[in-house]
């Protein structure tokens, strides 16, 4: 709209257009009128089309051609002898239309006896038309005299006021059938398509299924591969240690930290169960669980963190952990923990691993040991 205003000539566009401020027509322009501002008010007749847009407009003055408008609130209260657009959070129509309307917004209401009348709305109060009406919204009122068919799409219901009149026929989809008054006429009979149109069929409910389940199994697959990415790059030498007390030693350590991890995933519901049923022991009992669920997750994920360090001490014979490597590593034993049996053994001895070689670090240290990846798993108490 501001480049059709820019070309056109200075005196019309001087006269006509405002911008951010207060906009009114009180005399009849001779051609063509484009208007932008804050606050838009028609009150003289236009002798040509209108195109009008603002926080507010309001249109008294009949138009003899088109009119084009849109705003926060729209108000058409003059004649408009061609055709009407019409686009805003609330539209109201109350002058008369010859031509065609054409209207969406948030809430319309629209009294005319337009020829053809089409309208999209979240609420959608339509009295009378001078043709064929469509309306699509979530809530749709009809009332006054339709002289031509109507058909009506509404997500939520379709009310007809008492005395709606309708040359034509009535078809509406609704997800329940309207009540229609005893005093409304409808000549031409009454169609209702039924709640169905609104239910998936077999068909699309399987392929909706299947739909969220890939969505989740990306969503998860992301957001796993972040969470070890953000370990190893947040916590490099934690990360390092795991890996190498997991790593750098004979088979017999990753066992015996494998043992360890079986120890403390499968000994510890039992404990906080013994607490809980003391009930002296419940405070030490939510804690222990609010500790265990964490280290649960923290060893799944370092899972990923010693495929990683694993893949990259194996391939590119570099021992140090970085969050690339992790990030690697997690997608892989996604990958690997597809394979059936195989898969999920895989991932459940690193995930082990990873929570032995944890609590092993976290025993050492919380004692004012320093972890070193040459100590046996010796000074550790059984669990």
């Amino acid at each position: 709209m501001l480049l059709t205003v820019a070309a056109l000539p200075a005196p019309l566009s001087a006269a006509t257009f405002a911008s951010d401020r207060t906009v009114v027509v009180s005399e009849s322009l001779p051609d063509n009128a484009y208007l932008a501002g804050t606050d838009i008010t028609v009150a003289a007749p236009l002798p040509a089309d209108l195109t009008a847009a603002g926080g507010t407009v309001t249109l008294r003055g009949p138009i003899a051609g088109d009119a084009l408008l849109a705003g926060g609130t729209v108000s058409v209260e003059g004649g408009v002898e061609g055709d009407l657009r019409a686009f805003g959070g609330q539209v109201t129509v109350s002058g008369p239309v010859a031509g065609d309307i054409a209207i969406a917004g948030g809430s319309v209401t629209a009294s005319t006896t337009a020829a053809d009348t089409r309208v999209i709305a979240g609420v959608a109060r339509i009295t009378g038309a001078g043709g064929n009406a469509a309306i699509y919204g979530a809530e749709v009122y009809l009332s006054g005299e339709f002289a031509g068919d109507v058909e009506v799409v509404a997500s939520d219901r379709l009310v007809l006021a008492e005395g709606t009149v309708i040359r034509g026929t009535l078809e509406y989809d609704a997800p329940q059938e309207a009540g229609i008054p005893a005093s409304a006429a409808i000549e031409g009979g009454v169609t209702y398509i039924g709640a169905s149109s609104y239910l998936p069929t077999v068909e699309q409910a399987q392929t909706f299924a299947l739909a969220g389940a890939s969505v989740f199994f990306v969503v998860r697959i992301i957001a796993v591969l972040i969470a070890a990415a953000l370990l190893a790059g947040l916590f490099p030498a934690f990360s390092q240690k795991v890996a190498d007390r997991v790593l750098s030693k004979t088979p017999g350590r990753f066992a015996l930290l494998a043992l360890l991890g079986f120890g403390v995933v499968f000994a510890t519901p039992v404990l906080i169960f013994i607490l809980l049923v003391s009930f002296v022991g419940m405070a030490a009992a939510f804690l222990i669980l609010a500790a265990y669920v964490l280290l649960l997750m923290l060893g799944y994920l370092y899972a990923g963190v010693l495929a990683g360090a694993a893949l990259s001490r194996g391939i590119f014979k570099r021992s140090a952990v970085t969050w690339k490597f992790a990030l690697l590593g997690m997608f892989v034993l996604y990958l690997i923990g597809v394979i059936p049996v195989l898969g999920g053994a895989v991932t459940f001895v690193l995930f082990l691993a990873a929570t032995g070689s944890i609590v092993a670090i976290a025993y050492r240290t919380a004692f004012g040991r320093t972890p070193d990846a040459d100590e046996d798993l010796s000074s550790v108490p059984a669990l």
